[in-house]
């Protein structure tokens, strides 16, 4: 049914009737979007985990001798030194963003309507349902180039904000 699911159980417990997620116009792009955040949620947190046990012990040692306390040791030793972790992982999540397919070609074929037909699944469809192949090509190549300038942006951004040295 539409109408079920967990979130929509839980909605139901507080006596909230939970929207027809994959079926509304209004809420299946949120759900997909919902949903592939929970699909690379775990991805992340192994480059902040890795991030986090490279940082040196004795960095909060020395802050804890200067008296620094736990916020200002997040503030001025964990995020400094996260920064490179940080932007890795928002880089390859943008990039993941652009090129969304699966998801929606399984959750919802693009609809209802065309709401959750994304740029990965419209190029797919000019190539392989429409046989426009050289149409697919030329907007495969279009999304290539839109996802090295907003890439190399993110390239030019990190040189103020993420610190590779200690």
């Amino acid at each position: 049914m539409p109408h079920d699911g967990l979130i929509n159980v839980v909605l139901g417990a507080f006596g909230i009737d939970g929207p027809a997620w994959l079926i509304s116009d209004d809420w299946a792009m949120p759900a997909l979007i919902l949903m592939s955040v929970w699909k690379s949620f775990g991805f992340g947190v192994v480059f902040f985990l890795a991030g986090l046990q490279a940082i040196p012990q004795q960095l909060y040692e020395a802050a804890r001798v200067d008296g620094a306390s736990p916020w200002r040791t997040f503030r001025s030793v964990t995020l400094p030194l996260l920064t490179p972790s940080v932007f890795f992982t928002v880089v390859t999540s943008i990039i993941d963003s652009f090129q969304v397919f699966d998801q929606a070609l399984v959750m919802t074929d693009g609809g209802p309507g065309s709401s959750t037909t994304t740029l990965v699944m419209y190029i797919y469809r000019t190539g392989f349902q429409n046989y426009e192949q050289g149409y697919a090509a030329a907007q495969s190549m279009v999304l290539f180039a839109f996802i090295v300038v907003i890439t190399a942006a993110q390239f030019l951004v990190q040189r103020r904000l993420v610190h590779y040295d200690l």
